[in-house]
């Protein structure tokens, strides 16, 4: 009828108007919207003469209820201010503070579990659903209104510092948190700081009344070696206040790398996608940021140059910029920090700076007929996991108890961690200092696999290893570029093209070589370029440094 419709409009203003022509408009608007547009739109060419103006008034009149869009958007706007409390964060995105029995949730207003709870809250009181255009023209009236009438308030993920301790959001239905501190820890039904969720994020298990830490290594692969070092790794993952170290777990095809990641994660944030594959963009890396708690990745053969920094970035808190969609000028900021895990066949951290942050596990392979079918292991870890968290959960309270007794005089990179483990370890019945040594083993095993993969740093070893010690070179960066440039290596895919290449990399490899007791100093420019200095000093034994106070502990048995 519509299309016999038109034909007719090239002569005939008044079909638009007829009363079949509007009711079969009517129709098509209520059961497919977009063939309604489009003939709507034909009708404008067909006759510019006519108005799809008195149009769309005749069919507002047809449909029932249609008059009623108005007042359906005043009505969600006003069903929303009365039930919940609106406010925005720091970055002014508008949230949503909603009490409800038993519970307080708390959602950004752009969000879909806010949109869902709108949704739902106007079916009870209307039994009725809501027009997609309706509910984003009430969602934008609601942000303004948070945005320019409510209070500043501060959001966390998963895990908030709170007094003497720490607040861990369990995610599940009732919106429980555990509370930390050196005196213990206990589940609270009403968190006194403000959690908000992501889609993705998928609950903690309710910790058992008894704990047992030492079930997680029949579920892990863990080294004995390396075991405190990731149970230090797993709770600095619940502060936020610290940077976080990036655990790298690095292992041959059937050393059990994803399921050891899988499990824990399930410790710190389970989420719909625990392990994700490489990421494509340093965005990538980011977005995924604002989305997890905790930053996984599997099965990775390698990272560029630039997302090996983003996850520097990461550790230690940063941002990521780029232009705001469908504009010209703005910038879209993703300000974050976050906990990170890798794992891969070989070594994925190859940078100096992000190979300080990193702490290196080498999973060993499982013989044949040690491996488990996945039923198993699933049903397994079902089984231990409540038991294991609250395990956790108690080491996390001794650690807390003993952290202020903890005084390092030498400390590596990630300080905090070092701290923490160094409690963590003597909770767990470890002599004093023992810790730290174990840590300053694994940095120094870091800076040599740094210095292994650096065509420069290769060369430079050579050309030190000819000179008759101490050594004492100073030049210029064309100077040392024509020293190093005459050894042969294996690989020169990465020599530097020029001097200044050579300086750079000189910025990057000066820390590592330091720690080895070989100083590499920028002195500046000369007409002549960039002066270099290059010398030996003593090199001095990392650590311990501890004060050897007395502590108690439980026996740290299978974690050693």
């Amino acid at each position: 009828m519509i299309e016999a419709a038109l034909v007719r409009l090239a002569d005939d203003v008044g079909v638009l108007a007829e009363d079949d022509v509007v009711r079969a408009f009517s129709i098509l608007k209520a059961t497919d919207l977009p063939t309604y547009l489009r003939l709507r739109h034909a009708a404008k060419k067909a006759n510019r003469d006519c108005s799809v103006t008195v149009l769309d008034k005749l069919v507002r009149d047809e449909l029932p209820g249609s008059d009623d869009d108005a007042s359906a958007l005043d009505e969600l706007v006003a069903l929303a201010r009365a039930q919940c409390q609106l406010h925005h964060d720091a970055d002014r995105n508008a949230v949503a503070v909603i009490p409800m029995p038993g519970r307080r949730e708390v959602w950004r207003v752009y969000s879909s579990g806010f949109e869902d709870w709108l949704r739902a809250a106007y079916w009870r009181a209307k039994e009725m659903g809501v027009p997609e255009t309706t509910m984003k023209s009430a969602l934008a009236t609601l942000a303004a209104a948070g945005i320019n009438d409510g209070e500043q308030i501060e959001l966390h993920v998963r895990a908030a510092r709170y007094g003497d301790g720490y607040l861990i959001d369990l995610a599940d239905a009732q919106w429980q948190a555990i509370h930390v501190t050196p005196q213990g820890w206990r589940v609270v039904s009403g968190s006194p700081v403000y959690f908000t969720r992501t889609p993705s994020m998928r609950p903690l298990p309710m910790p058992a009344a008894h704990g047992d830490i030492g079930l997680l290594w029949q579920h892990t692969n863990i080294p004995a070696h390396s075991r405190v070092m990731v149970l230090a790794w797993l709770l600095d993952c619940f502060r936020p206040d610290t940077p976080f170290p990036v655990l790298e777990l690095v292992g041959e095809q059937g050393s059990a790398k994803s399921t050891t990641q899988s499990v824990l994660r399930s410790l710190v944030d389970p989420n719909k996608v625990g392990l994700r594959g490489r990421p494509k963009t340093v965005e990538d890396i980011f977005v995924a940021a604002a989305n997890n708690w905790l930053v996984s990745y599997e099965n990775l053969s390698g990272l560029t140059p630039e997302q090996q920094d983003a996850f520097c970035t990461l550790a230690t808190g940063g941002g990521f910029a780029s232009r705001q969609l469908y504009t010209n000028g703005e910038e879209h900021v993703m300000e974050t920090k976050r906990p990170v895990v890798l794992n891969g066949i070989a070594v994925v951290a190859t940078r100096p700076d992000l190979i300080d942050r990193v702490i290196h596990v080498d999973l060993p392979t499982i013989p044949a007929d040690a491996r488990r079918d996945d039923a198993d292991t699933h049903a397994g870890w079902e089984r231990d996991q409540p038991k294991v968290f609250a395990g956790l959960l108690d080491l996390f309270s001794a650690a807390l108890a003993i952290l202020p007794t903890v005084k390092l005089t030498q400390k590596q990179r990630m300080a905090d961690y070092e701290r923490l483990g160094e409690a963590v370890a003597r909770a767990l019945g470890f002599e004093a200092g023992e810790f730290q040594q174990q840590y300053a083993d694994l940095v120094r095993a870091g800076i040599d696999r740094a210095l292994e993969s650096n065509a420069v740093a290769q060369a430079l070893d050579k050309y030190l290893a000819e000179r008759v010690l101490p050594i004492n070179w100073q030049g210029t960066a064309g100077q040392l570029y024509e020293l190093l440039n005459t050894h042969s290596l294996p690989d020169r895919s990465t020599w530097p093209r020029s001097p200044k290449g050579l300086s750079d990399q000189l910025r990057r490899i000066a820390p590592a070589y330091r720690a080895k007791g070989i100083h590499i100093t920028h002195l500046g420019h000369s007409r002549e370029g960039a002066l270099w200095r290059i010398t030996t000093q003593k090199q001095y034994a990392t650590p311990p440094g501890v004060s050897r106070t007395s502590v108690g502990g439980i026996r740290y048995g299978e974690h050693k």
